[in-house]
């Protein structure tokens, strides 16, 4: 059975009002919350009533009808039951405690604190808290309200008073005590925090960043000069590590780094030309009749003669057509590529004059006291040091 008063009679109805209300807690309040105030508790009353939406009847935006609840919350008179949707109890009026009253100057600055905790509001403790952020640590009261919506995307809504007073002290430390100081530095954290997740959703982990990684993605961004889309760039190219990790990315972004990569673009182009020079390198390998693949040592020395050296890729092929058969036949091509690169041997004709060259005699052997001595042939250090590092990389 449900037995009650008519919308339309229900508006003629009277909603009764404790005096107390007028008497002391109507004169503090700012009158769009009194408003907000008395259409609840008019609603209260009648329940016919309920329906009417209080948005559209005091043309209000949500946010001011929330702030309004926060604010009768925190002085005793309602209590919010439920964020989303809103839901709100009314309470009985009582006489007001002294020790509840929010000094005058703090009272706009503790409204809004409460408007960003809803449906929670400050206890006396947590307001002397956000006083001590004001007045201990100097911060203004547009960087309190900073810190305390980066408290809470930090902790989530029930982040203590007590975590928000040591972030307070820290940002005082670090010089962040204006709004706008605040704000830059939240914004940044931002976008740590976006980027740094993004890694990790490159690499299918689906959890938040912890603090000491989003400190590494800040120093690729601030340090070493990558941007987020080179970052993620780097990500990609790391399928050879069965479980990336941010140390690891940050290794593989250091060397990037020291070879001048840090644009995507850039690495595209020098993955380009690294599957050019490993081709290559594999071609030298199949005229040489060398079995396997070649190691990173061997591709770069190919592309220094070629690159750095000027030995035309064409002359190097032939040369390896020459070394084909021999014992060693890496040392002895590597041995020629040196061997030109001194002479400055730049074309495909200069080197096939190089290797139709008669080649030196072999020393000859004498008899001494009936055993056969070799004469001994002088080196340069050049010379030396050549054959050394010839025969330490023919693997």
């Amino acid at each position: 059975m449900n037995i009650r008063f008519s919308p339309d009679a229900a508006r003629r109805e009277m909603t009764p009002v404790d005096n107390l209300f007028f008497l002391e807690y109507m004169p503090d309040a700012d009158g769009t919350f009194v408003k907000v105030y008395l259409f609840g508790l008019m609603q209260c009353y009648h329940p016919s009533l309920a329906d009417a939406d209080i948005e559209d009847a005091l043309g209000l935006s949500e946010t001011q009808i929330r702030c309004a609840f926060v604010y009768w919350q925190a002085k005793g008179l309602v209590h919010i039951v439920g964020d989303d949707p809103l839901s709100v109890e009314y309470l009985l009026t009582e006489q007001p405690a002294v020790t509840t009253a929010t000094p005058k100057k703090y009272r706009r600055f503790i409204e809004s604190v409460n408007a960003l905790l809803s449906p929670r509001s400050l206890d006396l403790r947590g307001m002397k808290a956000m006083y001590d952020c004001i007045e201990l640590y100097g911060l203004d009261e547009g960087a309190v309200l900073a810190l305390v919506g980066y408290c809470m995307e930090l902790k989530g809504k029930r982040v203590s008073t007590n975590y928000m007073l040591s972030v307070a002290q820290e940002w005082s430390e670090r010089g962040i005590k204006t709004q706008s100081e605040a704000e830059t530095y939240v914004s940044d954290w931002r976008t740590k925090k976006h980027g740094a997740a993004e890694v990790l959703r490159r690499w299918n982990k689906h959890r938040p960043p912890t603090v000491d990684e989003m400190d590494l993605y800040d120093r690729w961004i601030s340090e070493l000069g990558f941007d987020a889309e080179a970052i993620l760039s780097a990500c990609s190219r790391m399928t050879d590590v069965a479980s990336p990790t941010f140390a690891i990315l940050n290794d593989r972004l250091a060397d990037l780094k020291e070879r001048n990569l840090i644009d995507a673009k850039e690495m595209d182009r020098a993955e380009e030309r690294g599957a050019m020079d490993r081709e290559f390198a594999r071609l030298v390998f199949a005229r040489l009749g060398k079995i396997g693949a070649p190691d990173k040592t061997t591709v770069a020395q190919l592309r220094m003669f070629r690159d750095e050296k000027g030995i035309p890729r064409d002359a190097i092929l032939l040369a390896a057509d020459e070394c084909a058969g021999a014992e060693r036949p890496l040392g002895l091509l590597k041995k020629i590529l040196s061997d030109w690169a001194n002479e400055h041997i730049e074309t495909v004709e200069q080197a096939e004059a190089a290797l139709n060259r008669p080649k030196p005699a072999a020393p000859k052997k004498k008899k001494k006291n009936g055993s056969f001595v070799y004469e001994r042939e002088t080196l340069s250090e050049d010379d030396f040091n050549k054959l050394v590092v010839d025969l330490n990389e023919d693997l």
